[in-house]
């Protein structure tokens, strides 16, 4: 009996891209006649049913919206990546009928922009998926809402609210990395530590949920521990300021923090006071600056949500559904949490464009 195969099952024989694996199933161009025809041979051989593919392709025009927040001093280093995992979803299926408009979001104006795209995209030029970070109020969820009752196939990503109508969301799983990273420090610190917590914003589910975690794995095995938190989180200079004040006035034992744009203040602030290497940090996410931190040894461990990975199963989420009528099996899907050390840090940090390391 012939195996049943996927098309990705058949790219990682041939050592090729999933892009050229459909073009050459869906009679495109760029595929060489050679190439096409040992992908149809094995194809055949393997049980593919080649009838799936061509339900793809006699959809009509897909209309998506991508709504992120734009790259500034403070998003840059988690949202960066997010763009970027949805981005290397559409390369590689970028040859279908799917039209995206990318709309970046100024800080805090997510719904001014989304009450403007909804104006946009009205009679013949109708949205069919959206894909964007979930309200955080009830007028947030409104805005959703207006596109949810029109039909549009709502997608967040990073976050989650139920309320919308959405279709589902890619998030990390963030009260397993504040238990990570609780569990990682109660590792190394001795009896009766001051931990400092650079908490970010406690209104933000993802920085709320890490913090969450944090505590309560402390409080359930090292009672004894006193924890400091830091709020802060868009306050560039204040955010500065703040962490600078507590680490020159009274040093913590050990600081951890639950937020990329954090961990790189905490980097020049613990520089700055030369406390770096001198206790143990555990800082959030994968970037250049962490990357050198780890490296230097000023960071001992990072806690990684791979934003990376979020963006593209969403994007695939939403265009699955929109293409394939395919329900998501889980409305939420968190993404796995790694906790890295200077030893197998290049393995996800080099990997990240290429997605080597990704089990989707």
């Amino acid at each position: 009996m012939k195996s049943q195969i996927t098309m990705k099952d058949m790219a990682r024989h041939f050592g090729v891209s999933l892009n050229t694996i459909h073009k050459a199933i869906a009679g495109k161009p760029g595929v060489s006649e050679a190439t096409r025809k040992k992908i149809m041979d094995y194809a055949d051989a393997n049980g593919y049913k080649l009838n799936a593919m061509a339900s793809f392709l006699k959809r009509k025009n897909i209309k998506i919206a991508v709504c992120l927040p734009e790259l500034d001093e403070d998003s840059k280093y988690f949202y960066s990546y997010i763009w970027q995992g949805y981005r290397k979803y559409m390369a590689e299926w970028g040859d279908l009928n799917i039209q995206v408009l990318e709309i970046p979001y100024k800080k805090g104006n997510l719904m001014e922009t989304l009450r403007q795209l909804e104006k946009e995209c009205e009679g013949s030029d109708k949205l069919d998926g959206l894909l964007t970070a979930p309200p955080r109020d009830e007028a947030g969820i409104h805005v959703i809402r207006q596109f949810t009752d029109k039909g549009v196939c709502v997608v967040f990503v990073t976050g989650d609210n139920d309320e919308c109508g959405r279709l589902g969301t890619v998030v990390g799983d963030y009260y397993a990395a504040g238990q990570i990273m609780a569990e990682q420090i109660c590792n190394i610190l001795k009896e009766k530590s001051r931990i400092l917590l650079m908490a970010g914003d406690q209104y933000k589910d993802s920085h709320y949920l890490v913090a969450k975690g944090f505590h309560e794995y402390i409080r359930q095995t090292r009672v004894e521990y006193a924890i400091e938190d830091l709020f802060g989180y868009y306050e560039s200079d204040r955010l500065d300021e703040s962490i600078m004040q507590t680490l020159t006035k009274n040093p913590p034992d050990a600081v951890c923090c639950v937020f990329a744009r954090g961990s790189a203040v905490l980097y020049k602030a613990l520089k700055s006071s030369g406390l770096a290497g001198k206790l143990p940090v555990i800082a959030n996410d994968v970037f250049d600056e962490n990357v050198a931190a780890l490296k230097d040894g000023t960071f001992t461990n990072l806690v990684f949500k791979d934003p990376y990975k979020q963006a593209y199963l969403a994007m695939k989420m939403l265009c699955e559904y929109l293409l394939k009528d395919m329900e998501p099996k889980d409305r939420v899907r968190k993404v796995e949490i790694v906790l890295i050390f200077k030893s197998n840090v290049n393995y996800y940090w080099k990997n990240i464009e290429d997605m080597q390391y990704l089990r989707l």
